[in-house]
């Protein structure tokens, strides 16, 4: 009886030393959800969303490690997008944040907090039903992934840039809000850890 009991010890040990199966890697773009306590910062008012929409193309530089980038945002396609965009961008929230995830032929990723020791805002966007498709050199909100699917209205912080088209993306919901006006080249030479030093609206 003993013996058996050993073996039994001895079984069970085994399995609760085996490694768990690898999960499968989720679709990018996918942040981590929100956690942390949040910051000061709050979803674009009524107000900045109907100026956005009123006010069509804006543009954002991107100083980044290997130099500028410059994105046509489109308030008319995805007004609430833009706005919040041009919130993060005016308070200084990207400044100093990584490109974080790179997927060659695919997207770069950047506009997780985390890599800074931050915490995120602390709330989502609602998903727009924007015009603007996954074509090379747009920008989009990625969300959250959670059980094999993405989550809807899950957007706060973190964006992508394609770097090919990427029509797939398209059946996901994810909001498509601009593209790349100057600078594709330097997105193309982007590598994990490189830095946006500075983000800025331009006149």
């Amino acid at each position: 009886m003993l013996r058996m009991m050993m073996m039994f010890a001895s079984t069970m040990l085994l399995i609760g030393c085996q490694r768990a199966p690898t999960p499968p890697t989720p679709p990018p773009p996918s942040p981590p959800p929100m956690t942390a306590a949040p910051t000061t910062l709050a979803p674009p008012t009524a107000e900045q969303i109907a100026a956005a929409k009123k006010a069509g193309k804006v543009q954002i530089k991107l100083e980044t490690d290997k130099g500028e980038i410059v994105l046509d945002l489109d308030g008319a396609a995805a007004p609430l997008t833009v706005a919040n965009f041009e919130n993060l961008v005016k308070s200084g929230f990207y400044d100093g944040l990584p490109f974080h995830r790179v997927e060659p032929g695919f997207v770069i990723q950047a506009g997780d907090p985390a890599f800074l020791g931050k915490p995120p805002v602390g709330f989502t966007i609602p998903d727009e039903t924007s015009p603007l498709r996954h074509d090379k050199s747009v920008i989009a909100m990625a969300r959250l992934y959670r059980g094999n699917q993405m989550v809807p209205n899950s957007a706060s912080t973190q964006f992508y840039i394609t770097l090919a088209p990427t029509p797939h993306l398209d059946r996901f919901g994810f909001t498509v809000f601009g593209h790349v006006a100057k600078g594709m080249d330097v997105v193309e030479k982007i590598a994990v850890g490189d830095k946006i030093r500075k983000a800025a609206m331009l006149p």
